[in-house]
């Protein structure tokens, strides 16, 4: 097999995945070879018919198909190895050749993490919290109200100064993920997601313009936040993670806790460095 890298814009990148006949080939036979052991022709054995015989039977593209599924995962994460990529996405694929007899040609788009330019960050959020340092006597949920605003003037201020350049590729499925939940919760709640549009007075594509805004704040926000906690040097404990866990007194939620213990190592570092910047 082989690889041509092409870099995109926002870390984003295309790889063209050259796979050579031969090797197409010998995989079309193992699942060829695979699914004649199953079928059962007139007057032969289980398995044992001619395989011209056995040919005629089959849906050519059925192999072909499980062909790809077999050739690609391997071949792209051997291209990611060789060019040393770390996408954060799962890749768009597409088959750009795939004729008996040639060689087959794949294209894979993905994106890796963007790179972020923090500027001078902490000057700016210093020139916020310098507003907040006379103390004033409160009631315990102006405070409250207070520290939250003081929050959102933070991400704002980080959201102008920080520079992230976002990938087409990232924007665009994040939108994704965010369209199939909504659908799925509109299914859930017994309505089509035609009835949801009529209901809300829009179109799929609004949706989707709002989603696509939703999305690139949200996924510039996160990996600000990811790349501050980075130059702050902000690490979340096994025993900060468990404190949480042992908190929760119901069994479910506590087990879904366990099991994505990562995720909420995540939420935990970006608790904490959003109180760091507070207390810049």
């Amino acid at each position: 097999m082989t690889t041509a890298l092409t870099r995109l814009a926002g870390s984003a990148f295309e790889i063209t995945l050259t796979v050579p006949w031969a090797d197409v080939k010998k995989i079309y036979d193992q699942v060829f070879d695979e699914l004649a052991a199953e079928i059962e022709v007139e007057g032969f054995r289980k398995g044992k018919a001619p395989k011209d015989v056995i040919s005629a039977k089959v849906d050519k593209s059925k192999i072909y198909g499980e062909v790809v599924n077999r050739i690609l995962p391997e071949s792209y994460q051997n291209a990611l190895k060789e060019h040393g990529l770390k996408p954060i996405i799962s890749p768009k694929v597409q088959i750009a050749s795939g004729e008996e007899d040639k060689d087959w040609q794949f294209i894979a788009k993905a994106s890796e993490k963007p790179i972020i330019d923090l500027g001078s960050y902490q000057d700016a959020i210093k020139t916020i919290n310098a507003k907040g340092k006379i103390w004033t006597p409160n009631e315990p949920k102006k405070e409250e109200q207070d520290k939250q605003e003081k929050i959102s003037e933070i991400i704002d201020k980080l959201l102008q100064v920080c520079k992230v350049e976002l990938s087409e590729l990232l924007v665009e499925s994040e939108v994704n993920r965010l369209m199939a939940q909504l659908i799925d919760d509109v299914r859930q709640a017994g309505l089509t997601f035609e009835q949801y549009l009529e209901t809300k007075g829009e179109t799929s594509e609004k949706l989707r313009q709002k989603y696509r805004l939703q999305a690139e704040t949200a996924l510039k926000l996160e990996f600000i936040l990811d790349a501050i906690a980075d130059d702050l040097k902000i690490e979340i404990t096994q025993k900060e993670i468990d404190n949480v866990i042992d908190k929760e007194v119901d069994p479910e939620k506590k087990k879904s806790l366990k099991d994505q213990s990562y995720l909420l190592a995540s939420m935990l570092r970006r608790e904490g460095t959003i109180d760091k910047l507070t207390a810049l």
